[in-house]
């Protein structure tokens, strides 16, 4: 029993040794991309009809660093600001599935023909559901609002928002799902014996239909997939079959689903999922093709591309950040006057959106954010309506509310 448990912890290490270094490069990355461009830039440029905003939706989710909860507000907010439905679709599709911070963390795993693959598929999947809902959904075109709130943050604003949003927001949204990917790589590495598994995983009439009966309700990010693919591809996963796993597994999971039956209908989700089933499958069919089991042995070499020098200090600063965004989210205070129960938030993302849309509300003095917990709390003198209707305004639902709860009331 003690040699199975050091052998977890080995594996854990390991993986957070060849994850850290390129995690941190990904946060960066991502914090500019957040800060420079950001998501009013992106709205600004999905609306009307045809195929160009459906290019556009797909080009700009690609390299997003948003998981498949935090695209929802994001895809919530361009449909009432106008998007078609064809273009918040293919926004919905792409942007999760993969992401400048989840590529450098499957190269530094897999290689580069994963690397490449991934935001392949999120290429095509978007395009394709775009059409399909485009030639399916006629629409009227809405005139997009004018945002342009970026043009006016100064550059050492926008610098430390983009160090902000990439090593604390960022953290703090996707540090479970990462831990969740790490430590199930680890355990799977750890306790199946290759030799069992291999003898299921490696027939693919057994591999596809059982990573995508794991992928399309499980939330795992664009970063998590990648050590559990991992792990499965060492105990003997077609690789193809991680491949698809790493394209279903970030692009759906349960709350995305409900959001697009309750928001773009049922035909819609219809052609969602069957899009991001088919894609899936193709694109591991295809790739098992192509790529011969030595290629995927030798691409998968973790731990040699980056000096132990540099990893070790990576791996104590990614520990050091999730560390601290956990510390601060226990200590948060939430005595506050009114309490909201959202259902629908469930990540950072979600909490920044709800965030800004009731701080415009006049009279707000603070607000408290939860998004395990799926709780609101704000404090000032305010109407608990109208404050209802700026989180309905911002994509989400308000299931029930506590009204003036007294300081120091627990969750």
């Amino acid at each position: 029993m003690f040699n199975i448990f050091l052998n977890i912890l080995i594996e854990i290490w390991r993986l957070l040794l060849v994850v850290s270094p390129w995690l941190l490069l990904g946060f960066i990355i991502a914090g500019i991309i957040h800060s420079f461009i950001g998501e009013e830039f992106v709205k600004n440029h999905l609306g009307g009809s045809g195929f160009i905003p459906v290019l556009k939706s797909t080009l700009f989710g690609i390299p997003l660093p948003v998981c498949s909860c935090g695209v929802i507000p994001i895809a919530a907010g361009l449909r009432r600001d106008g998007a078609s439905k064809a273009s918040t679709m293919a926004f919905l599709v792409s942007t999760p599935t993969t992401g400048v911070d989840s590529l450098f963390v499957t190269y530094a795993f897999l290689g580069v023909l994963y690397m490449i693959a991934r935001p392949l598929a999120a290429l095509i999947a978007g395009l394709f559901i775009g059409v399909l809902v485009y030639s399916s959904e006629k629409e009227t075109p809405v005139q997009i609002s004018e945002h342009g709130l970026h043009s006016r943050i100064p550059l050492s604003g926008r610098i430390r928002k983009a160090f902000f949003y990439g090593f604390r927001t960022l953290p703090e949204d996707i540090g479970k799902s990462l831990l969740f990917g790490i430590i199930a790589g680890g355990l799977l590495t750890a306790i199946i014996p290759r030799d069992i598994a291999s003898g299921y995983l490696s027939n693919p009439l057994i591999a596809y239909p059982l990573v995508l009966a794991i992928a399309i309700p499980l939330y795992v990010c664009a970063i998590g997939a990648v050590p559990i693919a991992a792990a499965l591809l060492l105990k003997g996963l077609i690789p193809g079959a991680a491949l698809t796993f790493m394209i279903a597994g970030p692009a759906t999971n349960t709350v995305t689903l409900a959001f697009v039956r309750q928001k773009l209908g049922k035909k819609v989700l219809i052609l969602y999922v069957t899009t991001i089933i088919g894609i899936a499958i193709a694109f591991g069919i295809v790739f098992d093709i192509i790529v011969s089991d030595s290629a995927v042995n030798h691409m998968f070499s973790p731990g040699k591309k980056i000096p132990l020098i540099i990893q070790l200090p990576s791996v104590l600063l990614i520990l050091a950040i999730l560390l601290w965004t956990f510390v601060q989210e226990k200590s948060k205070e939430i005595g506050m006057d009114y309490s909201f129960y959202v259902p629908n938030m469930t990540c950072k993302h979600c909490a920044m959106t709800i965030e800004q849309a009731v701080r415009q509300v006049s009279g707000v003095k603070r607000v408290k954010i939860f998004p395990d917990k799926k709780v609101v709390k704000i404090d000032g003198n305010v109407d608990e309506n109208v404050i209802r209707n700026q989180i309905v305004n911002a994509g989400y639902t308000v299931e029930s509310n506590q009204q003036k709860n007294k300081k120091g009331d627990k969750l």
